[in-house]
């Protein structure tokens, strides 16, 4: 997958240390301009064998500081190869194989403060590309000698006092005219402003009657708008309430009736082991075992049980408890603390499990392990989702409308 390049619109030359830092073969550099700080720093504690260093090798440069020459010698002690290459604009460092960067950023204290823009890629074959194109370039490079550097350090100082005295006069005379030209642009959109801002006042002015009229027919459409407003939300919540109470008052009933004198009948234990048991198929699948419900037998008072080995599945107590447990969640809805639907489903989850015993017929303490939804007792199963939702079904409780009924 290719590398996609990396943007700066902003000093570069902490990354260009970084990346040349973990180099161990060869470097090359192309800045117009090098200055000492800024050149050093970046090649400082590299571990590059080979540096070749491009930039233009000016006289003018020199003597204006927009090169240093001390720079050039340090440079070339550590052991940079400088060559001087005409016409050089280009700000390019790469390292074949490795990665390259292309941007507007010198090796120089100006450089560091500018607003540069800079792009560094890592593809390879990108960065392939930009060495090849380079190499039409670097033909046209001339090297720098430490002889050229000695005899221009012996002659420059001369003419960097010549060029001082002669640049600080100039420059006063450049700033004092870049200040006048910017003061009176200034002064000139100043006056276009003071003129644009009266003819706005002018045409201000004429709206705000108009305006003031506007917004007064507003707020009255707003008020009469509120009030019907008002009037829809209370008739919403009032259908509302009168909805939610006929459900609360309905699977109250059909929860009641599912115990007839408190206890559970029969043919009630029978459909929910009919709608939750399973058996472990020949095929390795469970399936339902709808005949399970023959087995349920008596304890007392109904309390109808179905045994699976040394377990029993105590089917009138489960069914029993969830119906309590519904019975109260309905309680509380009416006083509008309703228990999330999640939450309650877990609860009469965890009353289906807790409704084991041993061979001896004591309950188990804690509830009973699930896999996926299934007690398991040996080759038999019961689905405590199909058993709880059998609950729901029964009681006719509408989830969407609890848990709305919450968040309002």
């Amino acid at each position: 997958m290719r590398k996609p390049p990396y943007y700066y619109l902003r000093n570069i030359s902490r990354r260009w240390h970084t990346e040349i830092k973990k180099v161990d073969d060869k470097v090359i550099i192309l800045s117009p301009y090098l200055t000492s700080k800024t050149a050093e720093a970046i090649l400082k504690g590299s571990n590059y064998t080979e540096c070749e260093v491009y930039t233009i090798f000016s006289v003018r440069n020199f003597v204006s500081g927009a090169s240093s020459l001390k720079t050039l010698k340090t440079l070339h002690q550590c052991g940079c190869k400088l060559y001087h290459l005409p016409r050089l604009h280009a700000k390019i460092i790469i390292a074949p194989g490795r990665f390259a960067t292309i941007g507007s950023q010198n090796l120089t204290r100006n450089g560091v403060k500018n607003k540069e823009a800079s792009v560094i890629t890592f593809d390879k074959e990108e960065v392939k590309k930009i060495e090849e194109m380079l190499g039409r370039w670097l033909i046209e490079c001339k090297p720098i000698t430490t002889e050229m550097m000695n005899e221009l350090e012996a002659k420059i100082t001369a003419l960097r006092k010549k060029f001082s005295l002669i640049n600080r006069e100039l420059n006063k005379e450049i700033s004092t005219l870049e200040d006048d030209l910017w003061s009176n642009e200034d002064e000139r959109i100043e006056n276009k402003l003071l003129a644009e801002e009266a003819e706005k006042q002018r045409q201000l002015e004429e709206q705000r009657q108009l305006e003031v009229q506007k917004r007064q027919e507003e707020q009255r459409q707003l008020e009469v708008q509120k009030r019907q407003e008002e009037q829809r939300q209370l008739e919403a919540q009032r259908r509302q309430e009168e909805q939610r109470r006929t459900v609360i008052n309905v699977s109250r009933t059909r929860l009641q009736q599912l115990l007839v004198q408190g206890e559970v009948e029969l043919e009630l234990a029978k459909e929910f082991i009919r709608e939750s048991a399973y058996w472990d198929h020949p095929s390795g699948s469970l399936v339902r075992a709808r005949k399970h419900a023959e087995r349920i037998y008596d304890t007392y008072r109904n309390n109808w049980v179905i045994d699976f080995g040394g377990n029993s599945f105590l089917v009138g107590a489960a069914i029993y408890r969830c119906q309590q447990a519904l019975l109260e969640f309905l309680e509380r809805a009416e006083c509008r603390d309703v228990m999330p639907i999640l939450q309650l489903r877990e609860q009469l989850e965890l009353i289906v499990r807790g409704a084991v015993s041993n061979h001896a017929g004591d309950e188990y303490n804690g509830y009973y392990p699930v896999d996926d939804n299934f007690m398991r007792f040996g080759t038999q199963a019961i689905n405590i989702y199909d058993f709880v939702n059998l609950i729901f079904s029964k009681a006719g409780i509408d989830d969407s409308l609890f848990d709305s009924d919450r968040e309002n």
